[in-house]
């Protein structure tokens, strides 16, 4: 049976938290005189009286939190968190359409990073902090965050956790979830800062330095200006920004091992994390020849001093967009630099691979992760080995561990969901008159939480504005399905969910 009590304390303590979040926002609205009581008053009192009330409601509640409960906790949370977090869009008349407003939001929280606006240098300097707040603590999840700063809330922290983080490999650095979420929220503030202060070195604007941090580390994309990263025409920056993706789209358990426990061999030996590095560098690889054959100039070419330096300046551009866009993508933070429409077909197909992988599990990056994948592959190679050996025991190994069969079921069953989905949401897309390019485009964008869409309706560089409202909606449902890794937000509509065996 669902514990009403306790789930709405739960609700009503997170509440007070966006609330908390959003009164950052309307400091920063008055320190640029933007109208602040406009746009944020009444979004922060709606949120502290709602949460408020659910709070008071479930005071008495028993702390101890079921499964159901975690997971109705988790999908009903991201879902009332945008529900608020869409009120300072409207209010400032940023647009009046409300799928926008809530795709704007959910592609926040989700770490998705694809926008509804045009032209996001309209916005009010607030909503574009209030665009960056979302992705990171959307990033790392707004479950484990509170956890992280409120150990106390009294919810039942593993049950919650598990949830949010279905399927997820998050490591044992400490026995209780609170700890090791307030190392992992440590080390994440750690890194962002560092990543704000070597933009700022490189060029930017603390302003924009900060924005882009927050965007970076939590893999999200959503950037102070149109023009995203290729706005600053700075192969600094762009490194940067290469370098803090890539550390944010490694296992977290991982970096902590790296950088506090100095255990270099271990995290090397990882066999996700060398997974992920072979299908990095074959992206980069096909990227960068395909973008050196389509737009360097050969007539230039020649074996003169001159000629040398040109080839060597057009070797370094192709390496740096090929890295850059590659890293972006699978690390699912979807920065654009360049229309990857333009670039040779075989680059489209790269796209939609790396885009479906996704980076490693316990991560703020999107995709089906690359640890389900190698589990497949490990599958796959095993029933060869059957074949050929039908008494032979072959036990699925990661690294010197012996994976349990309830999380090569679980991870199988996830990759169904997941093709399913895809092709749901590619159908419904079809369905509204897309190309079939599009439709699979926008979906897998979407569902992989990865931002820049392959296809011609929106591309890497457009606005998803331009799709009527029932194709927004539907991104919306995909991206959170995505985010949530499908299990909390489906599990609540199974009718065996709601029966009290």
């Amino acid at each position: 049976m669902i514990n009403k009590r306790i789930i709405a304390k739960a609700v009503g303590g997170l509440l007070a938290l966006e609330s908390a979040l959003m009164m950052v926002c309307f400091a920063i609205s008055l320190y640029f005189g933007e109208p602040a009581w406009q746009i944020w008053t009444v979004p922060i009192v709606s949120a502290l009286a709602v949460g408020s009330g659910l709070w008071y409601y479930g005071r008495k509640a028993q702390h101890q939190v079921g499964r159901r409960d975690g997971y109705f906790i988790v999908g009903s949370t991201w879902i009332i968190f945008s529900v608020f977090g869409m009120l300072p869009f409207l209010l400032s008349h940023s647009t009046g359409r409300l799928a926008v407003a809530f795709f704007e939001t959910i592609s926040g929280f989700t770490t998705t990073g694809a926008t509804a606006f045009p032209e996001v240098e309209r916005l009010p300097n607030s909503l574009l902090l209030w665009r960056s707040l979302t992705h990171w603590i959307g990033g790392m999840g707004i479950i484990f965050f509170t956890i992280a700063v409120l150990p106390t809330l009294g919810i039942g922290e593993q049950k919650v956790f598990a949830a949010e983080a279905t399927g997820v490999k998050i490591g044992k650095l400490h026995p209780r979830i609170s700890t090791t979420a307030h190392w992992l929220w440590s080390l994440y503030f750690l890194l962002t800062v560092s990543c704000a202060l070597a933009y700022y070195l490189c060029g930017m604007s603390l302003w924009d330095a900060v924005n882009h941090a927050l965007s970076t580390l939590s893999t999200g994309g959503f950037s102070t200006h149109t023009d995203s990263i290729g706005w600053f025409q700075s192969p600094l920056i762009e490194y940067v920004a290469v370098l803090f993706m890539w550390i944010a789209s490694v296992n977290f358990s991982l970096t902590y091992l790296f950088i506090v426990k100095h255990r270099v061999g271990q995290v090397f030996r990882d066999t996700e994390y060398r997974a992920y590095i072979a299908i990095s560098l074959s992206a980069v690889l096909v990227f960068a020849v395909s973008y050196f054959v389509r737009f360097v100039d050969f007539s230039h070419l020649a074996f003169t001093q001159d000629g040398l330096a040109h080839f060597c300046r057009e070797a370094e551009i192709s390496l740096r967009s090929a890295i850059f866009q590659a890293v972006s993508l699978q690390t699912s933070t979807g920065f654009t630099k360049h229309d990857f429409m333009i670039w040779p077909s075989i680059c489209w197909l790269v796209v939609m691979v790396i885009s479906f992988c996704g980076g490693c599990s316990g991560s703020t990056s999107g995709g089906v992760k690359v640890v389900r994948l190698v589990f497949v592959a490990k599958i796959v190679h095993n029933e060869f080995l059957r074949i050929l050996h039908p008494r032979a025991v072959l036990p699925i190994r990661l690294g010197e561990e012996t994976v349990e069969h309830a999380v090569i079921r679980s991870a199988v069953a996830y990759l169904f969901l997941y093709v399913v989905l895809l092709f749901f949401g590619a159908t419904c897309m079809l369905l509204m008159g897309f190309s079939v390019l599009d439709a699979f485009g926008l979906t897998v964008s979407s569902l992989s939480n990865i931002g820049p869409a392959l296809g011609y309706a929106v591309g890497p560089l457009g606005s998803w504005d331009v799709l009527p409202d029932a194709a927004i909606w539907l991104q919306s449902f995909l991206m959170l399905a995505g985010r949530l890794e499908i299990f909390s937000l489906i599990l609540p509509f199974i009718p065996a969910f709601w029966r009290n065996r």
